[in-house]
């Protein structure tokens, strides 16, 4: 583990250019870290994406991971570094030896994630954790998943927020992802499997109620805080294609 993502997580605060400290809050836990250090390793990725850089504490666990490469680049994407977060986040990968190869953005992800399309950039890897917000989210897996690479990987943090919830839920079923890993694992509630189970009696439940009561985040493999897909194939689906979820 790099030395300054030891002595935060040491200390639990982070501070910023002129020596202000402040409180470690809203991070990456040092067993996620590792999940997400894996999966970079798992795919030998050498660009990332990351939307959400916060105080750095994911990118400094991504930036490691990739540190040995012969060009590696780390794309990081936060219009509220400055504004939320004392530009700490930037610093911390400064502080870590990692800015060489890290590339800042801070516009927003639904303007920079087009532009890099455009650009014809291509992504080994890809780790969204900002806003929760359904449609907003979207917009990123659409974007992420052609700037994927055919084998690459896509992962969301937070997918127990209900705004998160129903954008993996609808992107499990597409056909060019695969859910290759989860994180923290949970189980849905005995109400709501109980609620499921009478649902699932009833004649053509599926023209009454939505598949979002009929089938549960276990059967989709959306049931983890943190969720990797994978890239299988490039989005040739019909113009007409649609799902339930």
């Amino acid at each position: 583990m790099n030395k300054i993502l030891e002595e935060i997580l040491e200390k639990r605060v982070v501070v910023d250019s002129k020596g202000k400290e402040y409180p470690l809050h809203a991070h990456t836990s040092p067993e996620q870290g590792e999940f997400l250090s894996q999966l970079v390793t798992q795919v030998d990725a050498n660009v990332c994406v990351e939307v959400g850089l916060a105080f750095g504490i994911s990118s400094l666990y991504i930036a490691e991971a990739i540190s040995k490469k012969t060009a590696p680049r780390l794309i990081s994407i936060d219009p509220f570094q400055k504004q939320y977060w004392h530009d700490i986040g930037r610093l911390n990968l400064e502080r870590a030896g990692y800015s060489s190869f890290v590339e800042f953005h801070e516009g927003s992800s639904n303007l920079v994630l087009p532009e890099l399309l455009a650009n014809g950039e291509h992504i080994d890897f890809a780790y969204v954790d900002s806003v929760k917000v359904f449609d907003a989210l979207l917009i990123d897996a659409y974007y992420l998943t052609r700037l994927l690479k055919i084998g690459g990987l896509l992962v969301f943090d937070d997918c127990d927020f209900p705004g998160v919830k129903r954008m993996v839920r609808y992107i499990s079923k597409w056909p060019h992802l695969l859910i290759a890993n989860k994180h923290n694992v949970y189980r849905t509630t005995l109400k709501w499997r109980t609620l499921s189970k009478l649902i699932q009696i009833i004649p053509k439940n599926r023209k009454i109620f939505s598949d979002s009561l009929v089938i549960s985040d276990e059967k989709l493999g959306t049931n983890a805080t943190c969720i990797a897909f994978k890239k299988i194939a490039e989005d040739e689906r019909p113009w007409d294609w649609t799902c339930n979820f």
